[in-house]
């Protein structure tokens, strides 16, 4: 899959992953409509990619405001060859002490703003005579990873993946649809303003920094999330000790399948979609 010409829309733009997916798809050729709610960030950006770039301030968790970016993408590009729903929020702290406030944003951001972006997009690139590719930023969270202090943000990656993985079953032949799921990364995620003062990005610990600045940079991970992409892929990782996570968790539920229900002779008879499909079929018939 070739970039060159292509139209692309990336969310949470303004800095990280999203501002260099931004700049590797305009090194590629692509036309880019940078999103997010940092405006000073989002020109910056734009400004640094040149003039194949354009941005637009979007909150992903207001769905008026992803509909019109997706206006936006029609007036100024014709419509959207590939759109990143990539914005993401986290606040670190213990499961038990988190705070409603929190939650809330990092489910709406997270959950809330990836469903929307690719709802949205979806629909105009399904219309569209070559589709279009929805690709989706999860985390390593999403494969089985997790630490300490991070349970909501886990919890909505989680939810990425199964929007994706839905998303995929649904899509018709003309709409491809991917998971980038990058491990530790040199970005400022720990910081990121929230729209009621998005100027004045949330308090990040010296600890949390430091973590961060160790990370793999932005542009390796978007440089490997569009190779992905370039290449079909549905899951794109970048971090090989990602995989011990997601092994030990398939290693337990294996486990626990084995012990509690192994399989028996008609045991498909309670899957969803066989059932699914004979409730179609008898209902065809009446």
């Amino acid at each position: 899959m070739d970039f060159a010409a292509k139209r692309a829309v990336v969310t949470g733009a303004a800095s990280g992953i999203g501002e260099a997916i931004a700049a590797e798809l305009a090194a590629r050729g692509a036309r880019v409509l940078l999103a997010d709610i940092d405006e000073a960030g989002l020109e910056a950006s734009a400004a640094a990619i040149g003039d194949a770039a354009a941005w637009q301030r979007c909150d992903v968790s207001d769905h008026a405001q992803v509909e019109a970016l997706a206006a936006t993408a029609r007036e100024r590009m014709g419509g959207c060859d590939f759109v990143f729903a990539n914005a993401g929020v986290i606040t670190t702290g213990r499961m038990v002490k988190m705070k409603p406030a929190d939650v809330d944003w990092i489910l709406g951001v997270n959950v809330r703003g990836a469903w929307s972006t690719a709802a949205v997009f979806a629909r105009m690139m399904q219309d569209q005579p070559d589709g279009g590719h929805v690709v989706f930023t999860g985390s390593e969270h999403s494969l089985g990873f997790q630490h300490a202090g991070a349970a909501i943000y886990t919890a909505s990656k989680h939810a990425v993946l199964g929007l994706a993985e839905v998303l995929r079953a649904e899509a018709p032949a003309n709409l491809k649809v991917s998971v980038f799921c990058p491990g530790l990364v040199a970005t400022a995620l720990g910081g990121s303003p929230r729209p009621e003062r998005s100027a004045h990005p949330s308090p990040q610990s010296e600890a949390s920094r430091m973590v961060q600045a160790r990370g793999m940079t932005a542009r390796e991970a978007a440089q490997r999330a569009l190779d992905g992409v370039a290449e079909g892929a549905f899951y794109i990782v970048t971090h090989p000790h990602s995989l011990r996570a997601a092994e030990t968790r398939f290693h337990e539920v294996e486990q626990a399948f084995a012990a509690q229900a192994p399989w028996f002779e008609g045991a498909e008879k309670w899957d969803v979609n066989v059932v699914m499909a004979e409730v179609a079929a008898e209902l065809k018939k009446r």
